[in-house]
């Protein structure tokens, strides 16, 4: 028995001594994953950010794994450079990447107990495990990845001197929030560079490492207070302050200068970019068997977009949408969800996850979106929500005509709290009545003279589902309108019957040629705007109005290059294509400016005093949904959308909720931006190309006629009697089954 014992013993003694040393060797042989070379270690290349420039090489924003601002050793307060070795290796001087005093600590907790030991690495490891994360071993994690770093650390002790790792770790280290490195993180928190930092604020960075958000000064002052104090004594141990230098420092208070992080210029238009470099990277590096990547190797993106017109854009949609969302406020008066209870609850389903009622109606403190100042706020889950949901959205795009290049592109009112672009290609909405001029574009390439006389009256069609009439606002069907009226006052009936006229399917087949590729159903109405369609292939289908007919091509990238200036993509313009014939396209844009100058889109001219030759067009859809206006001038072509995440967060006046209130002063309050800066002379000054006489001359109508009613010009006393039996007769439509109001859903505008 004793033989057993002593045999069991010694097997023990001697695994406990070979043990350590084969799993050192197969750790070192790279049994569990290579170890980085030594001419990795040499070369060491810190994650370089991706950055995106506008048409103008001005940096818009940059994409990266960690933001860092690199600086060299001269550069670090040696006060910070002391707190650091005091508090985090009071040895680092005196060992070659590894503490043998440590060392045993972590051996018994981490490698034989397989727990974290904490406070067993050396600022080298430290460094290791900042450039090389940590890989997932499972039931082994703690002690591959610590022999790992033991080894990389000693290795970089041989290839760099102290200052030289102290310079890499500061450099790479992180300090919460999103800051990397100790000059990002001096400006962070007290807007200083890390050369001037003073004794207590490098003391409280310093105390920040050993957890970055328990210890943030700005979020949590009482418990950063007392670590600084400690970082302090721990100084006082290590000879590198006096007691009472210590002491006088502790009774100074915690005073931070925190420097709130911008908000980004055009984060939708980014998280676009993000993900179509992506798409083509997988692409390139498959084709290539390159390992590119768009957070880590320093690839540039020159856009389209133009930096300051974005940031006119931006501001018009703040401006105009914070009154609007007041008005809309008062408008609904705390009654918008008595109104809406199926989808109030529908959305509360949504975010239940199993909470009882009381718990959704229990008040606490939640980020919540305002206008004013988007804080936290006490307040339920339940109130939350639907603060959340009654707040109105925004879409707009603007883009050149000649070549479809992006210039501005707003996708939303805030992109933190509220990421659905809707300006992206898959976000589609009815369009109302900016569908029109395609449907008139239609009508002029199929020999329909502008000048012939439609009659507003009413029309009845059996569809599918029924008889649908058609129905104009405010039940006026009298008179007779060339295509100029019609389009300037909006008439739907004429619309309709134009495109019955031409035919359904032709006008879809035009419409495609122009750049829409949404579904467009085969009805009436949709010559009403019923489709659903994306601001982008609207704003691409206005194009052609103005640059003489011809398809254009969306794009937003023109250039992607990798770090050393090589490209690796280049816009290339297609060959054009024409969807219109010149004459038509120079006719239509001759009737969208009438719009402006008067009709719905007049305000242009009388409220907002833009005296620049344009043209547009309003559009408002069932209930006051959706508020679109599009708006043409000779070099830039742009769509803005409003409304609410649903069709039923919506404006119940149309007064309010129609295109000219909702979207129109969006543009408007854009261009009179770009008007006040002379560096945007060429999209404000110039005026659309004059058409030939002959084409002029066929534009050249009454945009309305009386109609000869004999009963009228021999009865004139039965006005009013007329108007009697006029409101009768919709008292009475009133009463007639859903199908057949159908017309009515859709608003002048």
């Amino acid at each position: 028995m004793k033989k057993l014992l002593l045999k069991i013993i010694s097997f023990l003694v001697l695994a406990a001594v070979i043990g350590p040393i084969v799993f050192f060797f197969m750790v070192l042989k790279g049994f569990f994953g290579p170890l980085p070379t030594e001419d990795e270690l040499q070369d060491i290349n810190h994650l370089e950010a991706s950055i995106v420039l506008d048409a103008n090489g001005q940096q818009v924003g940059k994409f990266y794994v960690q933001d860092r601002s690199a600086v060299g050793y001269s550069e670090i307060s040696p006060k910070l450079i002391n707190g650091l070795v005091a508090t985090e290796d009071q040895r680092f001087f005196e060992h070659q990447g590894i503490d043998l005093r440590s060392l045993g600590r972590v051996v018994i907790k981490s490698i034989l107990l397989q727990k974290g030991s904490g406070g067993g690495s050396t600022l080298t490891q430290q460094l290791v495990k900042n450039l090389f994360p940590r890989k997932n071993y499972k039931a082994f994690y703690y002690p591959i990845n610590k022999m790992r770093e033991l080894i990389t650390a000693y290795k970089l002790e041989q290839i760099y001197t102290k200052e030289e790792l102290l310079e890499l770790y500061l450099n790479t280290v992180s300090f919460g929030e999103d800051v990397y490195g100790i000059e990002s993180a001096s400006k962070r928190y007290f807007n200083v560079s890390s050369k001037k930092l003073n004794q207590q604020q490098a003391a409280v960075l310093v105390g920040m490492l050993k957890a970055t958000t328990s210890y943030n000064p700005f979020r949590h002052p009482d418990a950063s207070l007392k670590r600084r104090n400690l970082v302090l004594a721990q100084m006082v141990k290590q000879e590198m302050l006096t007691q009472t230098e210590c002491d006088s420092l502790k009774k100074l208070p915690l005073e931070t200068d925190y420097q709130k992080p911008r908000g980004m210029l055009a984060p939708y238009f980014l998280a676009t970019i993000r993900k179509k470099t992506n798409a083509f990277l997988e692409g390139y590096n498959s084709a290539n068997e390159t390992e590119l990547s768009l957070t880590k190797s320093g690839i540039k993106i020159y856009t389209t977009l133009d930096a300051i017109m974005q940031k006119y854009a931006e501001q018009a949609m703040r401006a105009h949408m914070e009154k609007l969302q007041a008005l809309f406020d008062r408008h609904w008066n705390g009654t918008l969800w008595t109104a809406n209870p199926k989808l109030l609850q529908k959305e509360l389903n949504k975010i239940a996850n199993g909470r009882s009622d009381s718990e959704l109606r229990a008040a606490s403190e939640i980020n919540v979106f305002d206008w004013a100042s988007s804080a936290t706020k006490v307040m339920s889950p339940l109130d939350s929500l639907k603060h959340h949901l009654a707040q109105l959205q925004a879409g707009f795009l603007a883009m050149q005509p000649s070549n479809g290049a992006i210039k501005a592109w707003v996708g939303g009112i805030d992109y933190t709290y509220f990421p659905y672009d809707h300006v992206a290609e898959n976000a589609k909405r009815q369009v109302g009545s900016t569908f029109k001029p395609l449907v008139y574009a239609t009508a002029l390439e199929n020999k329909v003279s502008p000048c012939t006389y439609f009659k507003a009256k009413q029309q009845s069609f059996e569809v599918k589902e029924g008889e649908w009439k058609t129905a104009n606002d405010h039940g006026n069907y009298e008179g007779k309108y060339s295509m100029k009226g019609a389009l300037e006052e909006s008439v739907n009936t004429v619309a309709v019957n134009l495109l019955n006229e031409v035919g359904i399917s032709t006008t879809i087949t035009q419409a495609r040629n122009m750049g829409i590729h949404s579904s467009m159903p085969e009805v009436p109405s949709l010559a009403l705007g019923v489709a659903s369609i994306s601001i982008q292939e609207m704003v691409a289908a206005y194009c052609t109005f103005v640059n003489g007919g011809y398809k254009i091509r969306p794009h937003a990238i023109l250039r992607i290059e990798d770090k050393n200036g090589n490209i690796l993509y280049e816009y290339k313009e297609a060959s054009k294509v024409r969807a219109l014939s010149a004459k038509t396209a120079a006719q239509m844009t001759k009737l969208l400016q009438g719009v402006v100058d008067d009709g719905t889109g007049r305000s242009i001219r009388t409220r907002y005093k833009l005296t620049n030759p344009m043209g547009g067009k309003t559009g408002t859809t069932q209930g006051n949904a959706d508020g679109w206006f599009m708006a043409i001038t000779p070099h830039l072509v742009s769509g803005t959308w409003v409304g609410g995440v649903y069709p039923a967060i919506r404006f119940r006046d149309t007064s309010l909720g129609q295109g000219a209130t909702m979207a129109l002063p969006i543009w408007a309050g854009f261009y009179q931006q770009l008007n006040a800066d002379n560096a945007f002379n060429y999209y404000t000054k110039p005026s659309f190309k004059s058409m030939p006489q002959s084409w002029a001359d066929e534009l050249d109508c009454d945009p309305f006629k009386e109609e000869f009613i004999l009963r009228k010009w021999l009865f004139p006393n039965r006005k009013n009697k007329d108007k009697n039996a006029a409101k009768e007769e919709k008292s009475k439509e009133n009463k007639e089954g859903v199908l057949k109001k159908i017309g009515k859903w859709f608003k002048k505008d």
